[in-house]
């Protein structure tokens, strides 16, 4: 068995392994604390949010009918806190890295399940389903979102890349497409109603234990695993302590938060305006429904595999250009889109392509956030990222393509606009700014001195 690390450093170090095989045989050297606290983000994980999303498909027609409600006046109250929701990870995130992640799941799941369960108690009122569901998930996201990436970044410091692909990314994509049927078959036979009661009581039952018992913190950073392996619980754990780095007000100020947040915004947004407007995209190409229909499906299987091979490849690289390829990618899918005129095989390398991208962006965001900026504000800089790329590219840019394509008569002129985008961002992600030296995030300074950090992340 492989020796335990001497300490926690973060990836891109001299100390990194040097093959695949070194880098997974290194799994085994991580502290037992720490495989607890992945069971809980993979619980977790499993009903967050952006899990449980996939059950909307399958909730809209059964409240429409119940309420009397317009399937459009339906969708609009489902997808509101999905698009405002995600807002909350910024206040989420500042509590994070104040108290710490226990401090904040654990009465946050608690209260999680409460408010998943209460939907089934709402009468015929828009506003006030609105308002629960907007709350659910707020805390969903709180809890469970706002907390595992910085879990992750805390105990796999040497394995980032692979614990947010696998340990989040991946964990909510597959839970996503088991809780589909799930909650098909629960609607039908139980109703709605009964649903939400299941699915508040499975987070109860099986998410808030599991953020009561398993997840910790290391006591501090970096950390030995010899002070690792016994960490204090309740009254007897130190009070948690802040992290060298970068504060948020810095950090946001630097070249490098706004070239990766325009880079991953692109990215996702290209891809998810395809996705997104898929069944008449392509169906001007002649396709049909069942074919478009079985493409999202390559799609979101590539999804996961983009997240797996970007979480490899960060962990083994020491710059943020080996986000490059999977920009690549992006710009090959887009031209793809356009060849991609009645083969089955050219529509699903196409779609295939552009799940590569979506998955290995939902990785690359968080591995450069910790890489550029520390553990300080971690939480917090994640938080605002993430709620960036999704309003505006899962959220705006769709429905811009959309608006366009509607407005020119086809989807010409969006797919050149959105491919001339991924050539810029492609370039763009070339001159990332190099990551910062370790001996910034080994500091037990509170605070980088200012003219160290401004030359290294803002003068690029």
């Amino acid at each position: 068995m492989s020796p335990p690390h001497t300490e926690f450093a973060p990836p891109g170090r001299p100390g990194t392994p040097a093959s695949l095989r070194e880098s997974l045989s290194a799994l085994r050297g991580y502290p037992r604390p720490a495989w607890k606290a992945a069971i809980a983000c993979v619980l977790a994980m499993a009903f967050s949010p952006p899990a449980l999303v996939t059950a909307v498909t399958f909730l809209i027609d059964p409240v429409a009918k119940d309420f009397g409600w317009s399937h459009s006046e339906t969708l609009s109250i489902f997808n509101i806190p999905t698009v405002a929701a995600p807002f909350v990870l910024p206040l989420a995130g500042r509590w994070v890295d104040r108290w710490g992640a226990r401090a904040v799941a654990v009465p946050g799941t608690a209260l999680y399940a409460l408010s998943t369960a209460a939907v089934a108690l709402v009468g015929a009122n828009g506003v006030v389903l609105t308002t629960v569901l907007l709350v659910s998930t707020a805390l969903g996201y709180t809890s469970i979102l706002g907390v595992v990436y910085k879990v992750v970044s805390e105990w796999f410091p040497h394995h980032r890349g692979l614990g947010y692909s696998l340990l989040i990314g991946a964990t909510s994509s597959l839970a996503g497409a088991a809780l589909s049927p799930l909650s098909q078959l629960s609607i039908e036979h139980f109703g709605w109603r009964t649903t939400y009661l299941l699915i508040g009581g499975c987070v109860l039952l099986i998410v808030f234990p599991a953020q009561y018992f398993l997840m910790y913190e290391p006591l501090r950073a970096p950390l030995a695993p010899a002070a690792a392996t016994d960490v204090p619980k309740g009254k007897d754990r130190p009070p948690h302590r802040e992290l060298p780095g970068l504060p948020l007000g810095r950090a946001l100020k630097t070249r490098a938060w706004w070239y990766t947040v325009l880079v991953l915004t692109v990215a996702a947004g290209a891809a998810m305006s395809v996705r997104l407007n898929a069944v008449s995209l392509f169906g001007e190409q002649g396709y049909s429904a069942t074919e478009v229909s079985l493409s999202v499906s390559v799609m979101l299987v590539a999804s996961v595999a983009g997240q797996i091979l970007a979480g490899m490849v960060l962990d083994r690289s020491r710059t943020p250009r080996a986000f490059v390829p999977f920009m690549v990618c992006l710009v090959l899918g887009m031209v793809m889109v356009f060849v991609a005129t009645g083969g089955m095989w050219a529509l699903f390398v196409t779609m295939a392509l552009l799940g590569v991208v979506t998955g290995a962006e939902s990785t690359t965001g968080p591995y450069l956030v910790g890489c550029y900026f520390g553990m300080r504000a971690f939480a917090q800089i994640q938080g605002i990222t993430l709620g960036v790329v999704s309003l505006v590219g899962i959220g705006v840019f769709p429905v811009l393509a959309q608006g366009a394509a509607e407005s020119t008569g086809g989807y010409t002129a969006t797919l050149v606009a959105l491919t001339a985008a991924g050539l810029i961002v492609l370039a763009l992600s070339v001159f990332l700014p190099a990551y910062p030296s370790p001996a910034a995030h080994d500091s037990d300074a509170d605070e980088p001195a200012a003219d160290s950090a401004d030359e290294r992340m803002g003068s690029y």
